[in-house]
């Protein structure tokens, strides 16, 4: 007599596996991407509404799905509280009406985590989501295109400086699957300055204008989608923070090089202009110039007129005085 509630339990797990996987046939099937749906669409198919049918359906039909930088895709809804109520999820992705990813989970009550590979990230996402209730089920069908998922990544080579009471943010388009196109990207920009974050719209800079270079300033960024190329845009993650510290200005050995030959050649260009005219005359002294009388004379070419000659001097004629010796010899031997 026990064993018969335990029969029982087996019996209607089967039976709704059975169920869900006959209500799931169309998304777990490659074959679901051959069928034509528009973009955005929901499909209910029902065999008997389950109990609190509208609730439940509002709920499955409030799926939110996410592609991120890292290639995760998220899906989640709100959650479905009833002991009764078993919830399978079919996911296809789907390449030109040719399945490249397939995934089925039963009895996946809460949100699916899916990393792909970049092959398997194409076109449009089908997503599948099947309730059922003992002998009832309801399945609602959701068909996306993949690029209204993504989220982009922060935007890159972000620069920041303060420069005549000005503040200069520069940074490049964030990367993204779809578009390249400045125009459809939003930037809310953060300066660490206590105040809302600015909203921007297709710029690639931002300059604000009369700030205190005293203070130091914290530059963070983010990015996404605006609504006219992709619906319900979700923003990035920041950007890293670039910090833009006060300009102090410090003495270091270049500096204090240039000081020590700057002073000096001050000095002496300062000598130089001040005694000018000496060092002038040193440097380049006057040419020579002739009197007056000399350049009337250079004129006239009588260069003879300029130099007189000096009489020649008569030859002075030696006189040699001879003395006789022997005379005086004797003179002094008779003595």
């Amino acid at each position: 007599m026990k064993l018969f509630p335990v029969h029982s339990i087996l019996w209607s797990s089967l039976l709704l596996v059975l169920l869900a996987s006959q209500s799931g046939t169309d998304a777990s099937n490659p074959d679901v991407c051959q069928d034509t749906r528009s973009y955005g669409s929901l499909e209910r198919n029902s065999s008997k509404p389950v109990d609190h049918h509208t609730e439940i359906v509002k709920k499955i039909e409030d799926v939110v799905c996410r592609l991120y930088p890292t290639n995760k895709l998220n899906c989640s809804w709100p959650s479905i509280l009833q002991e009764d109520i078993q919830l399978s999820v079919f996911i296809s992705i789907c390449d030109d009406k040719k399945a490249v990813f397939n995934f089925s989970s039963v009895d996946k009550g809460g949100p699916v985590s899916l990393t792909l590979l970049e092959q398997e990230i194409s076109d449009v996402l089908i997503l599948q989501l099947n309730v059922t209730q003992h002998d009832r089920w309801t399945a609602v069908i959701h068909t996306v295109k993949m690029s209204e998922l993504e989220v982009l990544p922060p935007p890159t080579n972000i620069s920041a400086s303060v420069r005549d009471g000005s503040l200069t943010v520069k940074w490049s388009l964030p990367h993204s699957r779809e578009t390249n196109d400045s125009s459809c990207f939003q930037y809310e920009l953060d300066m660490g300055d206590q105040e809302n974050p600015r909203q921007l719209d297709g710029e690639e800079s931002y300059t604000e204008q009369n700030v205190d270079p005293n203070l130091t300033y914290k530059v963070r960024i983010r990015a996404r989608k605006e609504e006219d190329c992709q619906e319900q845009p979700e923003w990035s993650d920041w950007s890293h923070t670039v910090i833009v510290e006060p300009s102090v200005h410090k003495l270091n050995i270049p500096v204090i090089i240039s000081i020590s030959l700057g002073i000096p050649m001050i000095l002496l260009a300062v000598v130089l202009l001040v005694r000018y005219q000496r060092v002038s005359e040193v440097l380049f002294p006057p040419i020579p110039r002739p009197p007056p009388k000399y350049i009337y004379f250079l004129e006239k070419n009588e260069t003879s007129n300029l130099f007189h000659t000096a009489p020649p001097t008569e030859p002075m004629e030696e006189i040699t005085e001879v003395e006789d010796t022997e005379e005086n010899h004797e003179k002094t031997l008779s003595n």
